[in-house]
């Protein structure tokens, strides 16, 4: 019984070797870039793995085995690693964007520099409308940006038109329909295909109490899943696209949505240093948005990024809507004298080659056309 015991934990560490490994590697294949999700789980399963095998162990032989040492050297290992990747994203860990300090607020009212953004994926089979709706209205947001919304939702966006009169809706059945909602003016708007023609996201200019202007983007690029076959390449190269176009803009920006990714992945960081836009959850927690209904299968799938342009009063996890995810608010307050005093990702000299290879592979796939880069099929925002 204890030789049985002791092949399937160490069968278990093989493979939770192989998942520590796989995400070195950059292909786009789901099986691999899935391993990129699961860092925390892999720690709390290789913590109690080691206790239960040193234990039984040590219960049946009197004494820790030899072999224990070895099981307590690899999940140190393990673990290790992983700590090393999620620890940004904990409470312990510097924040990267700076809290915002009313007592340095340059210029007008505070207040008329402040927004705050819901984004929220409803699941296109939610049909807790009202449930959803009233998450929405509580939360006091400026903006909503909602993926996968179909026509059955139009009914439930019609009823906030009061709270949110400004939308741009763009419904569609295939789980990347996506509506922006605002209550304040939107002075241009535009959908934008990046990627592939039935993968929207919205461009807008708002314009804040203050009169300036900050872009806000919604994005809900494909992922990497085994049910359709999906591999990482077409999110992949829609995060590219997205990095190097906003890191020639030096306005105030936002971009929200369910990334498909979580915070901590090759593809996410990679995203941050094209664009150097600031991670709001570095140094404040996960705000595990995914999957709702699991608590043991969290993470960090819907982000919000922002420039340097912007200081962070608030930002949480609401709570359930009826769907896979939870909506997560964050509440910005428009303060440029935070320029100087916030650092990105440094760039590395890999990156634009890098880029330039998951593009590539983009294009070769037939999903984008590399001549067509920056150039992006566009139509007239509709609401």
């Amino acid at each position: 019984m204890l030789t049985a015991f002791n092949i399937l934990i160490f069968s278990l560490f093989g493979v939770l070797v192989f998942g520590s490994l796989a995400p070195l590697s950059p292909h786009p294949h789901w099986f691999i870039r899935g391993w990129d999700f699961p860092r925390v789980q892999i720690v709390i399963i290789t913590i109690i793995a080691t206790l239960l095998f040193v234990g039984v162990n040590t219960v049946y032989s009197g004494k820790p085995a030899v072999s224990c040492i070895s099981i307590c050297i690899l999940a140190t290992a393990i673990a290790g690693w992983h700590l090393f990747r999620i620890f940004p994203y904990t409470i312990v860990a510097p924040t990267q964007a700076t809290t915002w300090d009313p007592v340095e607020t340059d210029g007008s009212s505070s207040d008329n520099r402040r927004f705050r953004l819901l984004v929220s994926n409803v699941e296109m089979e939610n049909d807790h409308f009202e449930k959803w709706a009233k998450v929405v209205r509580e939360s006091d947001a400026d903006m909503v940006i909602a993926a996968e919304i179909d026509q059955r939702w139009k009914p439930t966006l019609e009823e906030l038109k009061p709270m949110f009169p400004n939308q741009i809706i763009y419904p569609q059945d295939n789980w990347y329909g996506m509506a922006m909602l605002s209550r304040l003016p939107i002075n241009e708007s535009e959908i934008r295909f990046r990627v592939q023609d039935d993968i929207p996201s919205i461009d807008a200019l708002v314009k804040l109490p203050s009169g300036e202007e900050i872009r806000v983007i919604g994005v809900h690029p494909r992922p990497p899943e085994p049910i359709r076959d999906n591999d990482a390449t077409a999110r992949d190269a829609e995060l590219v696209l997205w990095g190097k176009e906003l890191a020639e803009d030096d306005r105030p920006i936002v971009i929200g949505g369910d990334l498909n990714d979580v915070a901590w992945s090759p593809s996410t960081r990679l995203f941050l240093r094209l664009s150097q836009l600031l991670d709001p959850r570095r140094g404040r927690g996960f705000f595990n948005s995914f999957h709702a209904d699991h608590i043991w299968m969290r993470f960090p799938l819907d982000h919000v990024f922002h420039s340097k342009h912007f200081g962070i009063r608030e930002l949480r996890r609401l709570d359930d809507v009826g769907s896979d995810h939870f909506p997560i608010l964050i509440d910005l307050q428009l303060q440029p004298v935070l320029e100087k005093e916030q650092e990105p990702l440094e760039q590395k000299a890999g990156d634009e080659e890098e880029a330039q290879e998951k593009l590539q592979r983009a294009a070769e796939a037939e999903e984008i056309n590399t001549a067509s880069i920056p150039v992006t099929p566009r139509v007239p925002a509709i609401g």
